[in-house]
């Protein structure tokens, strides 16, 4: 009886991991919006399960902090403010620079190798901008893997944290820009290049640089989007009343 028990447990463990990355990445490419209510009764008729996985699912979208649960919408995305996202890059400049900086000195040429490893795929993606989906993943990979060798595990899972908080706007922000996006891949080779050479002081500053300057194109990006669906919902509601 157990046995089945843990069975049991595990196949929906196993289902609302599925449900978590489908639902993550719907979020993150913006086809779900910010402050969109999640349906726990639709999207569980959606992916053929009882409602358990996908409540499970949303609790940890929640902690991730992609959804948030209110007593009167239930569930819905969360819709970061300029103060927000502020915050995180922030954070992640703290924590990534210091990470960085104690990485390089410890840093090989495997290291080295995986780095640029990365760095060619995401690069060949940019520039085509195609599968988006990856584009996360592999910014994720690729400052991960110059961070790793510091060794501190609990710090590399704050900053992925950081890291998914942001990646939504970041992904589509580099979709929309052409500008932004050929910079961020300059940057990226940069970046790996000064790792490489371990200048650790040149490597740290100009890590800083890139994620201050992400920021701020990242709110002017933000500024501009949320101003025209602010008009298209004003536009909307104007010709609902003439009608």
């Amino acid at each position: 009886m157990r046995s089945t028990d843990n069975s049991r447990q595990f196949k929906r463990q196993t289902v609302a991991a599925v449900i978590v990355d489908e639902l993550r990445e719907r979020i993150l490419s913006f086809e779900i919006p910010e402050g969109e209510p999640l349906r726990q009764d639709s999207l569980a008729a959606e992916f053929g399960v009882s409602r358990i996985p996908v409540r499970e699912a949303l609790v940890q979208l929640e902690g991730e902090g992609l959804v948030i649960l209110s007593a009167h919408k239930g569930f819905t995305v969360t819709e970061l403010s300029p103060h927000d996202i502020r915050d995180l890059f922030d954070l992640r400049a703290l924590i990534e620079v210091d990470m960085l900086r104690r990485a390089i000195p410890r840093m090989g040429r495997k290291d080295v190798k995986n780095a640029r490893r990365i760095l060619g795929t995401f690069d060949e993606l940019l520039e085509a901008k195609t599968q988006e989906r990856d584009w996360g993943r592999l910014n994720w990979e690729l400052h991960s893997a110059l961070c790793a060798p510091a060794n501190r595990p609990r710090a590399m899972r704050i900053l992925q944290n950081l890291h998914r908080h942001a990646d939504r706007y970041t992904r589509l922000e580099l979709k929309m820009a052409q500008r932004t996006n050929e910079r961020h891949r300059q940057e990226h080779r940069d970046l790996v290049e000064l790792c490489a050479q371990r200048n650790i002081d040149a490597a740290a500053d100009f890590l800083r640089v890139h994620i201050m300057a992400t920021l701020d194109d990242l709110m002017a990006f933000l500024a501009g989007m949320r101003a025209k669906r602010e008009s298209a919902r004003t536009e909307k509601g104007k010709n609902h009343q003439e009608t």
